[in-house]
């Protein structure tokens, strides 16, 4: 049996036939943009893919194509629509009709756009990651912290060639009122495939070195919407939510609100907002310092006008006041002399009756005394005076015998004799053992000597070591 042969080209046309009349026509299509590039003809062309929602893999991939004159009449259409252009990760749903070429193999040719559907899609996917945010309690975490009272280092994530950049620094640096900020750039992507994953990694960069920063700025400036979808991805609102830093945003244009901006700490339109907030900060406060200042002076003058008007009062009522009060005196004492001089003279008048009365009394009582003893005393003199004295000599005789004894036996050299000692620490008598330790010098006194030595022990502090 003859077998049928055909050519590359002539089994592709087949196949390309095949599929034509299979599916003529056009059909709606639902897809994920992974892959968009325009040619320098003005072509489109795509890569779509479907994943599996659960474990975010491709599980079908095809090329499309717009052809330059549909395209430029589709991307006006959908960005006017949507105020973003066909990016990637994006969901669209189009219509297309399906070809096969022989070089280029299967392909959609897409002739239409439906832009509501990616608007929904969109919408869909920012209102399933705040509720993911708010589940994890993250969402409002960075808004609860409090704000530096002078934010003046400022950790600045952006890309060095953005124009907002320039802006924000422009601004910073040329204040009218000439503070200081101190800005460090972490350097990130603002726009492309890998934005999320740029900014996020700077932001785990400043987390590290939290304590050399006041605050974190990401700052983008305008573009198309498209351009700020990455800033709607849950990785960067995360990071920001859990920052304990205070993050502030300028990553659009007035119609904007990313995620990123609904977690942060404030969120601003354009950089140069972000650069004005900051120096209203210093502002405010340098208003209130001086403010306060004024006040302060304000009352210091009133306080000082208050003193030196009643120290010039009391100056002039001093004289007056002290003259009273000297004049009060002299009448009190005069007085008082007064009434002192007639109370002594009655105590004296009294008191001299009282002592005239006594000396009369006494020499009386003397004198009668004198006359009646004078013969008594003479005749007991002979008689009493020699044995006294006799029998006193003696008392006293006995007792210097036995304070002779006395000192004898406790003289500290008949002591010494018996076998004690004295010993001396640093010239003072040892009296106790607990006066002692190891390592003292001692001097140890014998009845015929003395001699010096050393306290040594086991060091355990005990009496017995000592001894």
């Amino acid at each position: 049996m003859e077998r049928t042969r055909y050519t590359l080209l002539e089994l592709s046309n087949l196949i390309g036939k095949a599929i034509e009349e299979s599916f003529p026509g056009r059909y709606w299509l639902v897809a994920e943009i992974n892959e968009i590039r325009e040619n320098i003809n003005g072509h489109c062309y795509l890569e779509l893919v479907e994943k599996d929602r659960e474990q975010d893999r491709i599980i079908a991939r095809s090329r499309a194509t717009i052809w330059a004159n549909t395209w430029r009449m589709l991307k006006s259409y959908f960005e006017t629509s949507t105020s973003q252009s066909p990016g990637k990760g994006m969901m669209i749903l189009v219509e297309a009709s399906v070809v096969f070429h022989e070089l280029y193999g299967l392909s959609f040719n897409i002739r239409d756009i439906d832009p509501v559907y990616t608007l929904g899609d969109l919408e869909q996917k920012r209102t399933e990651t705040i509720r993911r945010l708010e589940q994890e309690g993250i969402f409002t975490m960075n808004r609860e912290l409090p704000f530096p009272l002078l934010p003046a280092r400022v950790a600045v994530i952006s890309s060095p060639q953005a124009a907002g950049y320039e802006d924000f620094m422009h601004q910073i640096v040329n204040n009218p009122r000439n503070y200081r900020f101190e800005i460090t750039l972490f350097p990130a992507l603002m726009q492309g495939d890998n934005t999320a994953r740029s900014v996020t990694e700077a932001l785990e960069e400043i987390f590290k070195l939290e304590n050399q920063f006041d605050l974190v700025a990401i700052l983008r400036g305008g573009g198309s919407a498209s351009d700020l979808n990455s800033f709607d991805s849950y990785d960067i609102a995360a990071h920001i939510a859990q920052l304990p830093l205070p993050v502030i945003t300028g990553i659009g244009h007035e119609r904007d609100r990313t995620i990123a901006g609904l977690v942060a700490h404030t969120d601003l339109k354009t950089p140069t907002a972000v650069a004005e907030f900051l120096i209203g900060k210093f502002t405010d406060l340098d208003m209130r310092i001086r403010g306060l200042s004024a006040n302060l002076a304000g009352e210091v003058t009133r306080i000082l006008d208050f003193n030196r008007q009643f120290i010039n009062s009391s100056l002039r009522e001093l004289p007056m006041a002290a003259g009273n009060n000297i004049l009060q005196k002299k009448r009190h004492l005069k007085t008082t002399g007064t009434f002192l001089g007639g109370s002594a003279s009655r105590y004296m008048q009294k008191n001299r009756h009282r002592l005239d009365s006594f000396h009369r009394g006494f020499g009386f009582v003397v004198k009668n005394h004198l006359l009646t003893g004078k013969n008594n005393l003479l005749d007991l003199r002979d008689e009493t005076i020699p044995g006294k004295i006799k029998e006193l000599l003696r008392k006293r005789s006995g007792r210097l015998e036995l304070l002779d004894k006395t000192l004898t036996l406790i003289d500290p050299q008949n002591i010494l004799k018996k076998g004690y000692a004295l010993v001396h620490k640093e010239g003072r008598l040892v009296k106790s053992i607990d006066e002692i330790k190891n390592g003292d010098m001692l001097t140890t006194k014998l009845h015929d000597g003395r001699f010096r030595s050393r306290v040594t022990g086991n060091g355990t502090g005990r009496k017995e070591d000592k001894l």
